[in-house]
């Protein structure tokens, strides 16, 4: 295969797919690390991503996980690789990125690499070092209250050399369209970020850095470098699989643009089950079997929405209330617990909010590997293994009326 992506969680992973498989390039999107077979099974001109989760699990464990996804694409034979984080740099001090970055350069045996996290067409730049959210730094906007990754700094290389043991420069805009990137580049050790604040530099920086055998970034550059190297073909829209189940919606994220989705979907008069910590804690599958009553029942003629998507001080007075309490966890673990019994029941169609959310649905689904199909939004894209069909996006991503619009295939 021409490229393996390593994403570090499952929307992470459908993002990437669906911006290389715009840009030209068929690709498989599996679920954690396939088989070989699997893996030799991927065309040479093609691309493999493997969707992990990994961006907010243990340093140590979330480098020792790429790093056996690193070794499964070699032993394919895959002449690029592409670690896949979010356009955010959603990471602590303590990591994720920078040790999963170390861990790579180590298994693949590279001194040097680059990163480039913008994402444009979802309004993430970088200029000067400086991440920007829809011209916000990163530190000022919404992203400051993830209840996961909180970030409250906005310059890159300062967030990379705080969890790394490599030296971190930067390559500036400046620097980028004069043409001398790649000749900094040559001069360096570790890691570099890359300025990029239209498609036009990210492009640029795919067709300086096609060859290195290791980069890193969110979906644009992945979607860029598919360009290069498919010729700049398009592929057509793959149509969705026949199917007379029916659709259910979860959202687990806690952004501020998932709550404005889920504010939104409510307008429609769907049946809106907002998730109760008490009622987890008397007993998942009882709670479960509850909810899918009152789906059952429900007379609107929109699908019904499970939610636990909450505003910043609603978070703040849940954890108040359940001090030492794993609720993320909790209702993660309701969520893949509702994904078996409303599979069971008949439903094949699951639109999900928020990136560990929809890591927790396709990993309690035991389905393995999804070929994509027409996307919803920029990175948000329907896929399908058989007859079942997911819509994953990642909580920061898509228009307000996210929900209504993934209804359609």
């Amino acid at each position: 295969m021409k490229l393996g992506v390593i994403a570090d969680d499952f929307t992470g992973g459908l993002d990437a797919a669906g911006f290389i498989r715009n840009n030209g390039m068929e690709t498989m999107l599996f679920n954690g690390i396939p088989s070989a077979d699997e893996l030799k099974a991927v065309p040479a001109g093609d691309a493999a991503v493997i969707a992990m989760q990994i961006r907010s699990i243990a340093p140590e464990e979330a480098s020792r996980q790429a790093a056996e996804a690193a070794k499964a694409l070699a032993d394919a034979g895959c002449s690029m690789f592409y670690f896949k984080y979010c356009s955010t740099f959603d990471s602590t001090d303590r990591g994720n990125i920078g040790p999963v970055m170390k861990a790579l350069m180590d298994e693949l045996g590279v001194g040097s690499t680059i990163a480039v996290p913008s994402l444009p067409v979802n309004g993430r730049t970088v200029k000067d070092g400086i991440l920007y959210v829809n011209g916000v730094p990163l530190g000022e906007s919404p992203m400051r209250y993830h209840p996961l990754n909180p970030m409250k700094d906005s310059y890159l290389p300062e967030i990379l050399r705080r969890q790394s043991v490599f030296p971190v420069s930067l390559i500036d805009q400046n620097a980028l369209r004069s043409g001398k990137a790649r000749d900094i580049f040559r001069e360096i050790s570790g890691c570099a970020i890359v300025d990029a604040v239209d498609d036009d530099d990210v492009l640029m920086i795919a067709e300086s850095f096609s060859d290195l055998r290791l980069v890193t970034g969110g979906s644009a550059l992945a979607g860029m470098l598919s360009r290069i190297f498919s010729g700049s073909r398009r592929n057509p829209v793959a149509e969705a699989p026949s199917s007379n189940g029916r659709r259910i919606l979860f959202s687990g994220s806690c952004s501020a643009a998932s709550n404005e989705q889920v504010a939104e979907y409510r307008k429609t008069g769907a049946l809106m089950i907002a998730v109760s910590v008490d009622e987890c804690l008397k007993g998942l599958d009882d709670y479960a079997e509850k909810i899918l009553q009152k789906v059952e029942s429900s007379s609107s003629e929109y699908p019904a929405m499970i939610y636990s998507t909450k505003l910043p001080d609603e978070v703040k007075a849940q954890d108040e209330r359940y001090p030492g309490l794993d609720i993320a966890s909790l209702t993660e673990s309701l969520f893949a617990v509702l994904t078996k019994l409303f599979m069971k029941a008949g439903y094949s169609r699951f639109i999900v909010g928020g990136g560990e959310t929809s890591g927790s649905v396709v990993k309690a689904s035991g389905l393995s590997s999804f070929r994509i199909g027409r996307e919803i939004a920029p990175g948000v894209s329907w896929m399908y293994s058989g007859d079942i069909g997911f819509a994953l996006k990642s909580g920061n991503f898509g228009r307000k009326t996210f929900f209504t619009d993934a209804l359609y295939e």
